[in-house]
């Protein structure tokens, strides 16, 4: 808990160097505590959570960001981007994570300066390091800070502290990636199929069923999600199978191996 404490004390110092920040806030336990923590140090007036809500957003991510604005005060601006018209992300190349986040952080930085604020902060972690991530290129070109990565924070650890300090409900100290992620490589991305997919989790989220991913196999669905929901998925079996029929869906299966990240890589 010691070197915790020194990690956070580290990103504390980073923080009043700045003096003020706007903080990439994705509704995610990552960028919540980055931004909670930008907040105690510098106070409210001198941090603004901008949240982005794009054709790669689902339900769940605004429930999350919903959650947590009850959770802490905090100034909040809400940007609408659109992603649907760059056919570089769209047509969902192995790279589509750093054009999209090229175009998302530009927009940041644009909004940023409008409020006099200089900096602009993400809440990758020491964690994302292990994972395939092109949209960080993006993100250290165009200079955004990562405080929670420059300071050896896991992921582990904010899920630790915000259960014991903030006693965070499960389902928010799960991760989230954007709709994307649900697709292979080239599959090419339209406004219909994504948001037939964010239908699909919100209805297996909202029977209990999390972390759960819900992933693209030729006219259908592969669910994953931890083995200890599997009985309840075999239980609701007959509702979940209606539900996924409405949606056109022929196939749905169930992965045995569980939840996974970077599948597609």
């Amino acid at each position: 808990m010691d070197d915790l404490n020194s990690k956070i004390d580290q990103v504390k110092t980073r923080l009043r160097a700045l003096g003020k920040a706007a903080v990439a806030f994705s509704g995610g336990k990552d960028s919540f505590f980055l931004m909670k923590t930008a907040v105690e140090t510098l106070g409210k007036e001198n941090v603004v959570a901008l949240n982005v809500r794009s054709n790669f957003s689902s339900k769940n991510d605004a429930r999350r960001v919903e959650y947590f604005c009850r959770l802490l005060d905090f100034n909040l601006r809400q940007l609408e981007i659109d992603i649907a018209s760059e056919e570089k992300v769209m047509s969902n190349p192995k790279d589509r994570c750093y054009f999209c986040k090229k175009k998302i952080f530009t927009a940041l930085k644009s909004e940023a300066k409008q409020l006099g604020i200089e900096n602009v902060l993400d809440g990758t972690t020491f964690s994302d390091l292990n994972e395939y991530r092109p949209g960080m290129k993006a993100i250290e070109e165009l200079g955004v800070i990562s405080p929670l990565l420059e300071a050896g924070i896991t992921s582990a650890e904010i899920i630790s502290l915000l259960r014991e300090t903030l006693q965070v409900e499960e389902y928010y100290l799960t991760s989230s990636a954007c709709l994307a992620t649900r697709f292979p490589y080239d599959f090419h991305l339209d406004e219909k199929t994504l948001r037939r997919f964010d239908e699909i989790e919100t209805y297996l989220v909202g029977q209990g069923i999390f972390p759960v991913k819900v992933r693209y196999i030729p006219d259908g669905i592969r669910i994953e999600t931890p083995a200890k929901n599997f009985p309840r998925i075999l239980e609701d079996r007959e509702k979940i199978l209606k539900f996924c029929r409405e949606q056109d869906l022929k196939f749905v299966t169930l992965d045995i191996e569980g939840i996974k990240s970077g599948v597609w890589d």
